[in-house]
């Protein structure tokens, strides 16, 4: 096995288990040779261009490659997308994506739209809430002296699932990447 302590390392060890060159991956990437070369032999301090595309090519996780860990053991292009069934929040499907999304994150599908969710974070913005067979969105406002939501404040009764990092609405979903269960 070849060093895979950096990311030149990595990249040269799924060539060589894959049996591609450099040349044909550049050609399949759309970048030079020149710059492939540098990527190979580490002269490029933090490469974040191309690299999605280089994971997705060679089928790996982009994590793996850019840091060497491997978050689930493959590469994850379906998220569990979740929703209101029978007043539980629960899969309902999934998204297909090559964009890396924290585990920390939720995909929440709420009027036809993909909510990327966060469990972990705080602060002004939009927030889902869980009302029975309802989602419902807040809006969240922090400033020194208060803490505002509109166009309510959440009811007791509201349970939290987190803050909307991104919204996808639905032109922006491919219908061939967003699966629904029917039921």
């Amino acid at each position: 096995m070849k060093d895979v302590t950096t990311i030149g390392g990595r990249l040269k060890e799924i060539l060589f288990v894959k049996g591609v060159s450099a040349a044909e991956l550049s050609r399949k990437v759309g970048i030079e040779r020149g710059y492939m070369s540098k990527l190979l032999n580490n002269k490029i301090k933090n490469p974040h261009k191309n690299m999605t595309q280089i994971a997705k090519t060679l089928n790996v996780s982009y994590e793996w490659l850019m840091t060497g860990v491997e978050r689930t053991g493959t590469y994850e292009r379906d998220y569990d997308v979740e929703g209101i069934v029978n007043s539980k929040l629960q899969k309902i499907g999934f998204f297909e994506t090559g964009m890396p999304i924290s585990k920390f994150h939720k995909l929440i599908y709420n009027d036809e739209s993909i909510n990327i969710v966060s469990t972990k974070k705080l602060g002004a913005g939009n927030y889902l809430f869980q009302n029975g067979e309802d989602i419902i969105e807040l809006f969240r406002v922090d400033n020194f002296i208060n803490l505002a939501w509109y166009p309510h404040e959440p009811e007791k009764d509201y349970i939290p699932i987190g803050k909307v990092i991104t919204k996808i609405s639905k032109e922006h979903i491919n219908d061939k990447k967003l699966k629904l269960v029917e039921g």
